[in-house]
């Protein structure tokens, strides 16, 4: 089989004319890329994951964007990657972006770059929001056991996203923040190569959708190899206080609704992004998965952004959840909106 270059994926966000998009450029061997959005067996679940750990990085050094008659020039990171700022002309609906947004080899347009189907409507509208929540995804609302890389690869390789374990009503949690007026971020440490799984599980869970920034893509050996990586923890940490921190600095009149689990960093990463901007960090919502193992760490972040006026807030199921996130959007959110 032939391999071909694609874009997988590309996310990214427009806030009145500011257009904020990523992805990568990949060379990937042909078929199986335009993702269905049906149940499919176990062999082609399994014969698509090995096919998205199996990628080359591109050498092209810089590609071309177009929407209608606007273009602009993309430069590549040596792995392909790449973030643009754009200031459109004209303002474009979401359909609008989705349709007309496109990518070419040549600054003339003629050779177009394939996008597949499952990054289709991934740029999202973030205006006219009252706050901002950026949520962590595994095992915050989706059952990965990412604690423990024996559970993880099973879950992986067995599991379609139709099939994935939601954690009991989160949906139902972060529906009720979308209908509060919040706009939502996920930023989670799993590999790009799992893009389509998390938001295909997103989309059927009818959790509210919004950007997904993921690490770099990884071969299987890199996959496998990981856990072993000196320095891999922190490497991971870094890549979420480095997304989250692009996140706040582009809406910086915004507060923040930091969501996790204790199971890995979350806590001491939200700690960490709030001494870097505590103004902006209106709350931190845990989600506990260590069965109080962890009780006194918590305490002791608990303390420390309490001393920044930060509320810390550890829930057990999603119930709980909301009726903690009610008397915070009461006290944090609906005050400041009253005070302007």
């Amino acid at each position: 089989m032939s391999k071909t270059k694609i874009l997988l994926p590309l996310v990214g966000f427009k806030v009145q004319k500011h257009l904020s998009i990523e992805g990568q450029l990949l060379n990937f061997r042909t078929g199986l890329l335009d993702l269905s959005k049906k149940p499919e067996s176990f062999r082609r679940h399994v014969s698509r994951l090995w096919k998205l750990y199996r990628h080359n990085h591109n050498q092209e050094q810089k590609i071309y964007g177009r929407i209608r008659e606007e273009s602009f020039e993309v430069n590549l990171d040596e792995n392909g990657f790449f973030r643009v700022e754009y200031d459109l002309i004209n303002d474009y609906t979401d359909q609008e972006l989705d349709k007309y947004l496109k990518f070419y080899f040549d600054k003339s347009c003629i050779e177009e770059i394939k996008v597949p189907s499952i990054t289709k409507e991934s740029v999202h509208n973030i205006s006219n929001t009252k706050y901002m929540v950026i949520s962590d995804v595994d095992d915050t609302v989706l059952i990965t056991h990412a604690t423990s890389f024996l559970k993880r690869i099973p879950q992986t390789l067995v599991r379609h996203a139709f099939k994935r374990k939601e954690v009991s009503e989160m949906s139902k949690f972060y529906r009720e923040m979308k209908n509060q007026g919040a706009g939502f971020f996920y930023v989670s440490n799993s590999e790009m190569n799992l893009y389509w799984i998390i938001k295909l599980f997103l989309e059927t869970r009818k959790f509210p959708l919004g950007p997904i920034y993921l690490r770099y893509h990884k071969n299987w050996r890199d996959f496998l190899l990981s856990n072993r990586t000196e320095g891999t923890d922190q490497k991971k940490n870094i890549h979420k206080i480095n997304r989250i921190s692009y996140l706040i600095e582009k809406f910086p009149s915004h507060k923040f609704l930091l969501i996790g689990d204790s199971g890995q960093k979350d806590p001491y990463t939200y700690e960490e992004v709030a001494k870097l901007y505590p103004q902006n960090i209106s709350g931190v919502m845990i989600r506990d998965v260590s069965k109080g193992k962890r009780d006194a760490e918590m305490l002791q972040i608990k303390e420390q952004l309490k001393r920044m006026n930060i509320p810390f807030h550890i829930f057990h199921d999603p119930k709980e959840a909301i009726r903690i996130e009610k008397r915070w959007y009461n006290r944090r959110v609906v005050k400041q909106l009253t005070r302007l």
